[in-house]
This record gives structure tokens, C-alpha cells and sequence, in this order.
């Protein structure tokens, strides 16, 4: 099974089956909020590339050129489809809480949020003449993706010993 797996009765307790639904569909907006705001940058950069218009950054400041912009927005692509097909999940109810998963996020999107962090602040103090932390937008939404991860975790760590008094919860990965 996949890292959401559905909701099964046979999971879950028929009395927490609920309290997971209603938990999981209290995460979904705010789900959809940052996946919209990672959306509108994956389509604003080449948007300021063709038509460079007055309202948007140009080009280079979306852009810290660690990464051709193909290879780049080819991923941004694989990223947008796992942030849109996690939602739908927690929107739907379909997911289980799992302890390890929620353990795992947890600890990649609080290092990855404190790392994107400092590279804000050093690039907007002593490192400000390198490109890759020079470039402000990259990293907000680099921001936005972390904070992402840190909610499915918490949903995960957090509902994991809620719905299912304290157990692991479900094992799909």
C-alpha cells in the first residue's frame, strides 16, 4: 500500500474512524493553501521568462541555478503531483495515521524548514553576494514546501497515537 493509505474499518476502530476523517479533512485546507502557493510559483517563473511582466520578479530571482530549469521544473512537476494527490487524500478522509511516517517527516521537514531558515538569514546578511543565498524567493517557497511537510507529519505523528490509543497505527508505507 502507499504512504496514504485508505481508511479501512478493519485499521482503525469503528469509533476513531471518525475522529481520524474529521482530523485529517481539518489538515486539508491548509494542505491546499500552501500547494496553491507552491502552483502559482511553478507557474509565475516561466510566465516572467516569456512575457516579463511588470508584476512579477524577473526570471533570475525565481531561479538560484543549482538546477537546469528543465530538470528543475520537471521536478517541481513530480513535487506539485505528490502535494495535489495528498490533499485530494486528506480532503477525501482516505488516509491513516502512521506514527513512523509522521516520525520521519517530522524530523526532514523540521531540518529541512531550519535550513531553508538560515539560508534566509545568511542571504540576507553576510552571505548576500552568493547567488544561491542571494535569492530570496527560492527559498520562501522552499518554506512553504517544509511547512507542508511538517503538517503531514503532524497529522501523522500526532493522529497515530489519538486514533489508535497510542499504537503504532497503520503500517502501510
Amino acid at each position: 500500500m502507499g504512504v496514504l493509505a485508505p481508511l479501512r474499518a478493519s485499521d482503525t476502530p469503528i469509533g476513531d474512524i471518525h475522529v481520524t476523517a474529521r482530523s485529517s479533512r481539518r489538515y486539508a485546507p491548509w494542505l491546499w493553501v500552501l500547494a496553491a502557493l507552491f502552483c502559482a510559483r511553478v507557474i509565475a517563473q516561466p510566465i516572467a521568462l516569456v512575457f516579463h511582466p511588470g508584476f512579477l520578479p524577473p526570471f533570475d530571482a525565481w531561479h538560484s541555478a543549482v538546477l537546469p530549469y528543465q530538470l528543475l521544473l520537471a521536478s517541481q512537476g513530480v513535487i506539485l503531483f505528490w502535494l495535489a494527490w495528498t490533499a485530494v487524500r486528506f480532503s477525501t478522509a482516505a488516509v491513516t495515521p502512521n506514527r513512523r511516517i509522521g516520525v520521519s517527516a517530522l524530523i526532514l521537514g523540521t531540518l529541512y524548514f531550519s535550513f531553508m531558515a538560515l539560508r534566509l538569514l545568511l542571504g540576507a546578511t553576510i552571505l548576500h553576494g552568493q547567488r544561491w543565498f542571494a535569492r530570496p524567493l527560492p527559498t520562501i517557497f522552499h518554506l512553504v514546501l517544509a511547512t507542508y511537510l511538517i503538517l503531514f507529519a503532524h497529522f501523522h505523528y500526532r493522529g497515530s497515537t489519538q486514533a489508535v490509543g497510542g499504537t503504532e497505527g497503520n503500517d502501510d508505507v
